[in-house]
Parts: C-alpha cells; sequence; structure tokens
C-alpha cells in the first residue's frame, strides 16, 4: 500500500507534468476477501488495486481520465490522454475550483484489524463460527479486510491524504428444509464479533422455519437497525443538492419544513469516531458536520463546488457519489426503549430482520418498494411467534417516518452504497405490504 510520501510524489509528478491546471485523486486498496458456502471455505483471495484521476482544466473546458496503471508509462499515457480530449470538449458552467485551504487534521486510525483479519485469521473466525451450528445447518458468506488510501492533490501544491482499514462480514445460515437467517456486521475500528453474527443468524434460521403465508394491507412493523438503514440511506441520498436543483428529490423546496415526525433526527458526521475516516472529500474540501434533518425538519443538503456555486453557497464536502453530492457517514439519533422492549411493548405487529431489492418508485414522494427476506415474523402479545414468507413493501417515508412510535437505544454499524450508516431499530405504524413475490 502506497505511504503519505508515495502517493504525494504521484500526484506532484502527475499535475506538474502538464500545462494545464490539474486536480488528481488517487485511490488505492488491498482487498483480503475469504468466502465460504456449504460451511465450507470455497475461496482466499487478496485484490491489489490503484487507480488515479486527473481532471484539466482550460478556463471553463473540464475533462476528466482514469487508469489503473500507475506505473511511469501509464502516467504518461493519463496526461496524453486527458490533454488531447480537452482539446474537443466545449466550455462548461464553471473553471477550476481552487482547493480550501483550511487545515483538515489527519484521523487516527489505529486498530487491530489487520492483525486479526489477515488470512489466518480469517479463516480461523469463519471455522469457529461454523463449528457453533447444529445439524441441519449450513452457512455462506464472506469475510473482508479492505485497507484503503485516499490522496487528492492539485496544481498548487494542495494535497490531502487517509489511510485506514476496515473490515465486513455477512453470512447467512440455512437449514436443511430451506429457511434462513442472516447477520452482517462492518467496522472501522474495533474488532466484531464474527461468531456472535453466526449465532445470530442461526437462531433467526431456526425460528423461521415452517413460515406462515403472509396477508397484505398496513401493519405495525418493527424494523431492526439492518432493515431500518435501507431506508435511511434512500432518504439521506435523496437531500443532496442536485438532486433538489433536478427537483425530483421529496426535499426540494422544503429547506427548514418538517416533513417527518419529530422523533427522527440524523445527521452526516465524518468525524464520528466508528464511522470512515476520510475526512475531505474528492475536490479536497473537508466533510462538514452536516444536520440533515433536525426533530423532523429538514436542515441541510449536501453540496459539492459546482452545486454550491450554483447556489451560492460553500461546499459542504460531500462530492464523489454517483448521484450527486452524497452523505457518507450517516448517524440517526437514538430512542429510549431497548429492541426487546419495542418487541414486547407492540401488541401486534410484524418484525423484519432484513430488506432486499429496495429501491425508488418515486423519489418525488420518496416511495420505495422492496422485500424481507432472512428473518420476518409475527409479533403477537409483545412476543415474536411465526415466521412470515417472503412479502413486497411499497411505501412512502414521508408517510413512513411520520408514523415512527419508538426508536431504540441500541444503535449498529450498517454498511451502506457509500460510507456506512448508524441507526437503530425503529416501530412504525402502517407499514403497507403491497403483495407477495
Amino acid at each position: 500500500m502506497l505511504n503519505k510520501s508515495d502517493a504525494k510524489n504521484l500526484i506532484t509528478k502527475i499535475t506538474a507534468s502538464t500545462k494545464y491546471y490539474a486536480v488528481a485523486m488517487l485511490a488505492a486498496s488491498e482487498q483480503g476477501t475469504t468466502r465460504f458456502a456449504n460451511s465450507e471455505i470455497s475461496q482466499n483471495v487478496t485484490i491489489t488495486n490503484g487507480t488515479m484521476s486527473l481532471t484539466l482544466y482550460d478556463g471553463k473546458k473540464q475533462v476528466t481520465c482514469t487508469t489503473n496503471a500507475l506505473i511511469e508509462a501509464g502516467m504518461e499515457q493519463l496526461v496524453r490522454d486527458a490533454e488531447y480530449m480537452l482539446q474537443a470538449v466545449p466550455e462548461g458552467e464553471f473553471g477550476a475550483f481552487l482547493f480550501s485551504t483550511e487545515e483538515i487534521p489527519e484521523r487516527d486510525t489505529a486498530n487491530n484489524l489487520a492483525v486479526t483479519f489477515d488470512a489466518k485469521g480469517r479463516v480461523a473466525l469463519i471455522k469457529e463460527g461454523v463449528a457453533h451450528l447444529e445439524v441441519g445447518y449450513t452457512a455462506s458468506g464472506a469475510l473482508t479486510l479492505n485497507s484503503n488510501v485516499v490522496a487528492v492533490g492539485n496544481s498548487d501544491g494542495g494535497f490531502r491524504y487517509a489511510a485506514y482499514d476496515s473490515v465486513t462480514f455477512n453470512t447467512v445460515v440455512t437449514h436443511q428444509d430451506g429457511t434462513d437467517g442472516a447477520g452482517e456486521c462492518t467496522s472501522y475500528t474495533n474488532v466484531p464479533d464474527i461468531v456472535g453474527v453466526f449465532k445470530k443468524a442461526q437462531a433467526t434460521s431456526k425460528a423461521a422455519r415452517n413460515p406462515v403465508e403472509p396477508q397484505l394491507g398496513w401493519f405495525t412493523v418493527v424494523l431492526s437497525p439492518n432493515a431500518f438503514a435501507d431506508l435511511i440511506n434512500f432518504t439521506a441520498m435523496s437531500l443532496n443538492a442536485k438532486s433538489v436543483e433536478m427537483g425530483i428529490s421529496f426535499a426540494s423546496g422544503k429547506l427548514g419544513e418538517k416533513v417527518f415526525g419529530e422523533n427522527l433526527t440524523f445527521c452526516d458526521d465524518a468525524n464520528h469516531p466508528d464511522l470512515m475516516p476520510v475526512p475531505f472529500d474528492n475536490e479536497g474540501n473537508p466533510r462538514r458536520q452536516l444536520s440533515l434533518v433536525d426533530k423532523g425538519v429538514v436542515n441541510a443538503y449536501t453540496y459539492d463546488n459546482k452545486t454550491a456555486a450554483r447556489a451560492g453557497t460553500q461546499s459542504t464536502g460531500h462530492s464523489g457519489g454517483m448521484f450527486g453530492p452524497t452523505p457518507r457517514n450517516i448517524v440517526v439519533a437514538g430512542g429510549e426503549q431497548s429492541m426487546d422492549e419495542i418487541i414486547a411493548n407492540t401488541e401486534n405487529g410484524i418484525y423484519i430482520n432484513e430488506l432486499h431489492y429496495t429501491n425508488f418508485v418515486n423519489s418525488r414522494n420518496l416511495q420505495i418498494t422492496g422485500l424481507t427476506r432472512n428473518g420476518t415474523f409475527l409479533i403477537e402479545n409483545g412476543q415474536i411467534t411465526k415466521p412470515i414468507a417472503t412479502v413486497r413493501f411499497t411505501e412512502s417515508m414521508l408517510d413512513a417516518f411520520n408514523n415512527i412510535t419508538a426508536i431504540s437505544n441500541e444503535r449498529e454499524l450498517v454498511a451502506g452504497y457509500v460510507g456506512a450508516a448508524l441507526v437503530p431499530g425503529v416501530r412504525i405504524e402502517n407499514f403497507h405490504f403491497t403483495s407477495k413475490p
């Protein structure tokens, strides 16, 4: 992996090798993954990859090229390609944006993840987890250690650097009759309990045997942190300024308005000790701690340089998302009850362990659809009872998040599309199940 000095030398060399104003971004990773199926390890691989993206500016003309050939010949070709393309592109709306001169303290990323989750460590933990399974159950999944480097620099000598490790784990435990239970975890700091995730997944699979057919209509649901994170990620993603200015976000024109229940508050916080330790974005701007929704009120949008310039404001440090400037470090405020207490205080409802194939139906009213899977159960008289077969939900979060009647004080870190979210479990009234798959 590239240390800070190596990364700076690469970026300095490539930005100095062109007469045009240049911004370069380096992303490198070493990914060690151990996969297993039918309770047997099937693959143990290490993949090392690195990419350099070079953006050149000539007045209001701009072009970006990328390569993964991080050798001298590859860098030279990258510059030639970018300079050639720059002659052909029309002028855009803006010229180059200068780096913020603000000092960004580097996060302390020391942890024991690389030691605990090397190839031998991953194999040992998977074997230990499988050894706890009862007869008739098998497990499949993957355990991955990622070592990452991110660096950004420009022609003016601006430079940002971050290096960190992370670990992700997921497993599905299946009974011989076909019922499943899933578990997963992710961490940037502490060593997660891999064996505990195995045990939880098997307990869910065991409880899910002989499911009953689901009913359709409106129900009280209790969502695990994993399931709730799926819905929160779609909501937070919609608060990006590009979607807002295009008019495809539920939050367009709603800044300062109360659109959710008063008990829903979440922010984006790159400085949270449990979240991804990259304190700058792809444009070199500091990632701001940003209150996105405060007591149900849309409090802020996420901006990159271009959307901020069009809005006459400042970047919040959220460039780099596929659909616009995207939150990557979501933190949802917890409540006062444990998950067990929320279930015990639910007379009749449905517990959902995991959602699957979630997607927008209509982003303007935050309507989302998806399937339940790997652990869905009836709640009767405050207790989890019968398992329920897979069912599809279709629901507007503008309704659902106004019907949250309990939030857990326990929160879990759940991997998202980019980054992760620290999320509690919730109870929601009048949640709509619309069809059977």
